[in-house]
């Protein structure tokens, strides 16, 4: 997930590796972070929420300033929203990737 523009000019990304460790990276500096087995269930269950299926590739409000841009790349597809339109599924994994920022 990458998170994007705000009125500070956001740029943050974070990256689940599938031996459970959490890359991220914010102003340029990048670490890497050891997920819990209890962490990596929850966010490998989040992924595999079939409701993702049926978020829409684009939800940005364009008339909206200064909102974050979410661009999420999974299970082969990308997602890009602000958050504006009510995906559950999609908030609930973007809550938690967000935690690790």
């Amino acid at each position: 997930m990458t998170v994007t523009g705000g009125f500070a000019g956001v740029n943050q990304e974070v990256v689940l590796r599938g031996d459970g460790t959490v890359r991220t990276t914010d102003r340029g500096k990048t670490e890497v972070h050891h997920t819990t087995p209890a962490q990596f269930t929850e966010l490998r269950t989040l992924l595999g929420d079939p409701a993702l299926a049926d978020v829409p590739a684009s939800s940005v409000n364009t008339g909206a300033a200064d909102m974050f841009q979410y661009t999420l790349e999974y299970d082969g597809r990308t997602v890009v929203t602000d958050r504006s339109s009510d995906e559950p599924a999609l908030d609930r994994l973007i809550d938690a990737l967000d935690e690790w920022l």
